[in-house]
């Protein structure tokens, strides 16, 4: 490591707010940080004596800075660059899920339940997140049948000459022909609101008063209905297994750092229960555990994620009421970051903390499968990227008819059916599977937030040199690895796949027994079953209708 040289790379620096990249040989950005006095920050690396930021240094041929007007724009700048060139020495959530939550727009007429992944500022209330798809639906299925809802997915009440089917099974109140008052819906609604946000002994307490009235009105028929409605929020008062007395919501982080390795645990606390958790593992990380801490907060919660108004953190953070006031900004409303010393707070912590040491203790899956595939993979076939998140392509149709293509997502070895999507072939109508790939491939990179680290295409050549031509478009440190699988052909030596590479003339062909050509068949398989499976959908659809 050359100090004179850094000294004169740090010499320009200004005593001012700001952003500073660390590029190597290449101009490749290793690492970004932000500063309240950016002279005095990168200044501070010389006095650092650690093997990981001696490794950082010995690589910097380059210092840049940008200035911003404070510090909080130096925090949100730094995220955003950290998003987009992902670079080497900071932490990055790639695998970061949107999980399920559910939307009560209440700036409607008529609201209605809906799952979504976006939270938005709309004025909407948001529950959840659901870390299980399946207590999801669960959750949703209960309130349709105690507490129904209109479910037609139009935003604007359609208007028709009978009620539809979910009014027949007794799901949807039918306020779309005139079969349930304003006032009375609006009602339903705050019943809605008051389960979801764990008020169950207010609302049988207002349910009862309802029965009683309606039973001394005559209305027999409507105090039984009442009835069975506190019946059935009774029952499931009885199977609710509540943490903490109180209802509250909060995130709990903690994270470990051992032998180079920092393994962090978010657990989601709704209603004073733990309803899921997410995990994250950083390997060389150059970073302190307070600047770890500190960018994973802003680069978790700036994915339009449900914010708490409370976030417990198990160490203090110089820039804490920097990030609490750019968290409170993204909610619209106060959110505080808290250690907690003592109570519940402190038994959710250490919950967290135990889950982070079996993360590190223990020899996952991800990490059996990054030593045994991921590592392997990238070696025998020359790729850029780790492949620890591996995507598929494929079309189906029948001579150009109802033509569909599909996208699956595996990430460390397992299939991450939420980043599944599914395409309507839009622009071609004749037998064209290159056209068709084109117009996939290229929706899918306008839309999809963040690629996978390797692409897989079903074909040969052809299908590669129009995911080449459209991965191109993509800034470079952004790009996937790419590759085409070609299906066992009587040429194909021995009977294999060949696996095609960009600027490669021969395919690689790997052993029969191989597991590396194993897992990327079962990828190539999930795409072509995925969109087949869509593909006939269509066509059911199209025959029902003729």
């Amino acid at each position: 490591m050359d100090l004179q040289k850094l000294k004169h790379l740090m010499s320009p620096f200004p005593h001012q707010a700001g952003v500073y990249l660390m590029k190597d040989l290449e101009q490749r950005i290793l690492y970004i940080g932000k500063a309240k006095d950016l002279k005095k920050r990168v200044t501070s690396y010389l006095k650092i004596e650690n093997i990981k930021t001696t490794a950082l240094l010995e690589r910097i041929e380059n210092l840049e800075y940008i200035i911003t007007a404070n510090e909080k724009e130096a925090l949100i700048l730094e995220n955003n660059l950290i998003k987009k060139h992902r670079p080497r020495y900071n932490v990055d959530l790639r695998d970061d899920k949107q999980y399920p939550c559910l939307r009560l727009g209440l700036a409607e007429p008529y609201p209605r339940l809906q799952v979504v992944r976006r939270i938005k500022k709309d004025k909407a209330l948001y529950f959840g997140p659901f870390s299980s798809a399946g207590k999801m639906r669960a959750t949703v299925e209960y309130l349709h049948r105690v507490f129904p809802l209109r479910q037609c997915r139009q935003k604007d009440l359609p208007r028709r000459s009978r009620p539809c089917l979910y009014f027949q099974t007794g799901k949807c109140p039918g306020p779309c022909h005139n079969r349930i008052s304003q006032e009375e819906y609006d009602r339903r609604v705050r019943e809605v609101v008051c389960f979801l946000e764990g008020r169950n002994r207010d609302l049988l307490r207002d349910l009862r008063k309802q029965m009683h009235l309606a039973s001394e009105e005559l209305r027999f028929e409507e105090a039984a209905g009442l009835r069975d409605r506190i019946q059935a929020i009774s029952e499931t008062l009885k199977e609710q297994k509540v943490v903490s007395p109180r209802f509250i919501d909060l995130d709990v982080i903690n994270m470990i750092e051992q032998d180079q390795t920092v393994a962090v645990i978010i657990l989601f606390v709704r209603l004073g229960s733990v309803t899921g958790m997410t995990r994250f593992r950083f390997k060389n990380s150059t970073q302190s555990p307070e600047e770890c801490l500190s960018d994973l907060i802003q680069q978790y919660y700036h994915g339009e994620k449900y914010i708490p108004q409370t976030i417990l953190i198990p160490i203090p953070l110089e820039d804490h009421l920097l990030l609490e006031e750019v968290l409170s900004e993204l909610k619209g409303q106060k959110v505080e970051l808290r250690i907690p010393s003592r109570g519940e707070g402190r038994r959710w912590m250490t919950m967290a903390g135990e889950n982070c040491r079996s993360i590190l203790e223990k020899k996952e899956s991800g990490m059996d499968f990054q030593d045994k595939t991921a590592q392997p993979l990238q070696q025998k076939l020359g790729l850029k990227n780790l492949p620890l998140s591996v995507g598929g392509l494929d079309i189906s149709n029948i001579q150009g008819n109802q033509a569909v293509g599909s996208f699956v997502v595996f990430r460390e070895g397992q299939e991450d059916k939420n980043s599944y999507r599914r395409f309507k072939i839009k622009t071609i109508d004749q037998p064209n599977d290159y056209a068709m790939m084109a117009e996939m491939i290229g929706r899918l990179i306008e839309h999809y937030p963040k690629l996978p680290d390797l692409i897989l295409v079903d074909g040969g050549k052809g299908q590669l040199n129009i995911l080449k031509d459209l991965i191109e478009k993509i800034p470079e440190d952004q790009r996937p690895d790419i590759l085409a699988l070609a299906k066992k052909t009587f040429r194909a030596q021995e009977g294999k796949d060949g696996i095609y590479l960009p600027n490669r003339k021969n395919p690689v062909r790997l052993a029969v027994d191989s597991p590396l050509l194993h897992y990327l068949e079962r990828v190539r398989d999930e795409a072509h079953r995925f969109a087949l499976a869509y593909h006939h959908k269509l066509r059911e659809k199209e025959i029902r209708k003729d």
